[in-house]
C-alpha cells in the first residue's frame, strides 16, 4: 500500500515560530500555560463519546463481552484500551500497519488508565476462573492538529463513566444476559479519573507551553505527558525527546497539571450528568443534534445561501425564433414597449404573432375555394414575420404565415 510522507517542519517555519516564544507569543494567541477549549458530547448509546480539543477530534466507544478471565487473575475481569490512527484524521496515517506513534499512544493510555487501578476489575468478574467481562474501548482518532493523547485520554474516560453494562441472573449453572427493558443497565465502578497532560519543552527547558498544536509538537525538542486524577496524585510520567529539566521544572509543570487535572474531570462529571438527565427526561439525545446546531455551521450555510439565485423553470412548450424574426422584449418597469408583439394560439399546433398596430386588423382563419385563391393575390406586412413552434412530445416542426391580408387583383 502506498504511504505518504509525514510533513516536514521548514526552516523557515522553526525559525518563524521560536523567534514568537522569545517574544511571549504563540501563532494562536493563547498564553504558555493556556489550554484549548474541550467539548464533550455523548451518543445514543451508552459508551459513545465524542470529544474535540480545539480543532483535534477524538471518538471513543466502550463495549463488552464474556470471556474467560485470565489464569494470573482469575478474580477479575479484562480491560483493554485500542487506539486507531485512521487516514481520515492525517494523510500519513495507515491504520492498516502499527507505527512508533500508535505502539507510544496506547502504552501510555494504559498506563495511566489500567496500571493506575482506575476501574475497578473485580466488579466485573462473574464466576471466578469461568467467566468474567472484557471491557474493549476503541478510540478513533478523526482530525490531528496536535496533542492526540490528552484527547484521547479525556475521550476514554468520559465514555467509560458514560458506559453502562447489562445484568445477568443466574439459574444454576447458566447465566442469562438481560436486556436493557428487563432490568436497568449497571455503570462501571470507577474510582478516580486519571487525566493525560501534555507539554511540549523548547530551547532545553527555557520555554513549556501546555497543550501543544502539531506545529508547535513538529518543532519541540521534547515533550512530558503527565497523568493526574483530580486528587493531585501522580498516575504516570513519560517523558520524549532530548532536553534536560532539572527537578524544578518538574515539580512546577505537575503542580500546573494538577490544578488542570481537576477542571477536566469536573468537566466530564458535569457532561456525564447532564446527559442522564436529559435521559430521564427523555429528550432528544446524541451528539448529531448539537452538531447541526453550531453557529459556526449555520453562519456557513447562511453565508453560502447568499451565493446562490433561484433559477425559473423553462416551459416544455419552447418557442424558436427564426433567423428573420425580431421579437423585442419588455422593459424593466413590466410595461410593453411601442413595437411590442402579442402571441395568439390559433387551434392545436399552431399560433400567430401580432404586432400592437395590427389589433383591428380582422383576423379570419377559414377554407377557401380554388376561384377565390386564384383570384386574390395575399400580400404579408412587413413587420409579419414567420415563427415555428415545436412540440416537445414530436420532434417535427410546422412553419406556417401568419395574420395574412387578402387582396382584389386589379381590373376585376
Amino acid at each position: 500500500m502506498f504511504k505518504i510522507r509525514e510533513s516536514v517542519v521548514s526552516n523557515c517555519e522553526k525559525s518563524f515560530l521560536l523567534k514568537c516564544l522569545k517574544e511571549h507569543k504563540r501563532l494562536d494567541h493563547r498564553s504558555f500555560s493556556e489550554f484549548r477549549d474541550i467539548s464533550i458530547e455523548f451518543g445514543k448509546d451508552y459508551g459513545c463519546c465524542y470529544v474535540s480539543l480545539g480543532k483535534t477530534k477524538v471518538l471513543a466507544q466502550v463495549s463488552c463481552e464474556i470471556q474467560v478471565p485470565k489464569s494470573s487473575r482469575p478474580s477479575e475481569g479484562i480491560l483493554n484500551i485500542n487506539i486507531e490512527l485512521n487516514p481520515i484524521a492525517a494523510p500519513n496515517f495507515d491504520s492498516f500497519s502499527k507505527n512508533d506513534l500508535f505502539t507510544q499512544l496506547n502504552r501510555t493510555l494504559e498506563k495511566c488508565i489500567k496500571d493506575s487501578k482506575a476501574i475497578d476489575l473485580e466488579s466485573l468478574c462473574i464466576k471466578m476462573s469461568e467467566k468474567a467481562w472484557a471491557v474493549r474501548v476503541d478510540i478513533n482518532v478523526l482530525n490531528h492538529e496536535g496533542n492526540i493523547l490528552d484527547c484521547a485520554s479525556i475521550a476514554a474516560l468520559s465514555a467509560l463513566c458514560h458506559f453502562r453494562r447489562p445484568d445477568i441472573s443466574c439459574e444454576g449453572d447458566e447465566f442469562v444476559v438481560l436486556r436493557h427493558d428487563q432490568k436497568d443497565p449497571i455503570p462501571l465502578v470507577i474510582h478516580h479519573y486519571p487525566v493525560c497532560i501534555t507539554y511540549s519543552i523548547f530551547e532545553r527547558g527555557e520555554y513549556i507551553l501546555a497543550d501543544p498544536s502539531l506545529l508547535e509538537e513538529g518543532v519541540a525538542d521534547a515533550f512530558l505527558n503527565v497523568g493526574m486524577n483530580a486528587y493531585r496524585e501522580l498516575c504516570g510520567l513519560h517523558l520524549g525527546g532530548k532536553a534536560e529539566l532539572t527537578p524544578d521544572v518538574l515539580i512546577k509543570i505537575t503542580q500546573m497539571a494538577g490544578a488542570r487535572a481537576s477542571i477536566v474531570v469536573e468537566q466530564i462529571k458535569k457532561a456525564v450528568e447532564v446527559d442522564n438527565d436529559k435521559r430521564k427526561n427523555k429528550e432528544t439525545i446524541g451528539f448529531h443534534t448539537n452538531i447541526n446546531k453550531t453557529k459556526e455551521i449555520i453562519g456557513e450555510l447562511e453565508s453560502c445561501f447568499e451565493l446562490w439565485t433561484t433559477v425559473p423553470k423553462k416551459e416544455k412548450n419552447s418557442m424558436i425564433q427564426s433567423d428573420n424574426m425580431e421579437i423585442d422584449t419588455p422593459a424593466e418597469d413590466g410595461k410593453s414597449p411601442k413595437n411590442s408583439c402579442r402571441i395568439e394560439q390559433k387551434g392545436s399546433g399552431s399560433a400567430a404573432l401580432v404586432p400592437e398596430e395590427y389589433k383591428e386588423v380582422d383576423k379570419q382563419w377559414g377554407e377557401s375555394s380554388e376561384e377565390e385563391l386564384d383570384d386574390d393575390v395575399i400580400e404579408i406586412p412587413k413587420k409579419i414575420q414567420l415563427i415555428s413552434l415545436v412540440d416537445s412530445d414530436s420532434e417535427e416542426e410546422t412553419t406556417m404565415v401568419l395574420n395574412a391580408k387578402k387582396t382584389k387583383k386589379k381590373g376585376k
